[in-house]
């Protein structure tokens, strides 16, 4: 073999190693990130919550207006009247509402961001990502990315979305 035969070689090798490393390292890189976010698995984790309560908010209403619709085939005279659940409401919130008397400001906020965001809000996820006085800041995730944001103010109930 030829010197610049071995040199070419050995170049080679270099810059496969190097490219070897230099993956892991981006690898390792990305790991190490999601590992320093939990709060962004609990995002993740939270909208498939939201979407399995919503299936089975879905499935409810389904199920009552069968119910209904059955009860008034089946009897006329009789006004049985099935009304759909809404929003599922868990325990711990509804304790807080309870201690509070009233509604939760970031429950408020969300609601003010839906109607701003329109007819189509029952498809995305609204959750308050931070706090700054009376404004909320809201994301509103689809499919668990985040595709806007919405600043609510709670004193003025203005929204806008950014």
């Amino acid at each position: 073999m030829r010197n610049s035969t071995k040199v070419l070689i050995g170049i080679l090798i270099i810059l496969i190693i190097t490219l070897v490393v230099y993956v892991t390292y981006i690898f390792t890189q990305e790991k190490t990130v999601i590992e320093d976010k939990p709060e962004e698995k609990n995002v993740i984790n939270e909208v498939e919550e939201q979407n399995v309560v919503n299936e089975i908010d879905t499935n409810v209403v389904e199920e009552n207006t069968t119910t209904n619709t059955e009860s008034t085939e089946s009897s006329e005279s009789s006004e049985t009247s099935v009304e759909p659940t809404q929003n599922y409401v868990g325990k711990e919130e509804q304790e807080s509402s309870e201690q509070s008397g009233t509604e939760n400001p970031e429950q408020t906020a969300i609601d003010f961001a839906k109607e701003k965001w329109g007819e189509t809000s029952n498809s995305y996820n609204f959750v308050v990502e931070n706090v700054e006085g009376n404004i909320y800041h809201i994301a509103v995730i689809s499919n668990a990315i985040t595709i806007a944001y919405m600043d609510v103010d709670l004193e003025t109930g203005e929204v806008t979305e950014n």
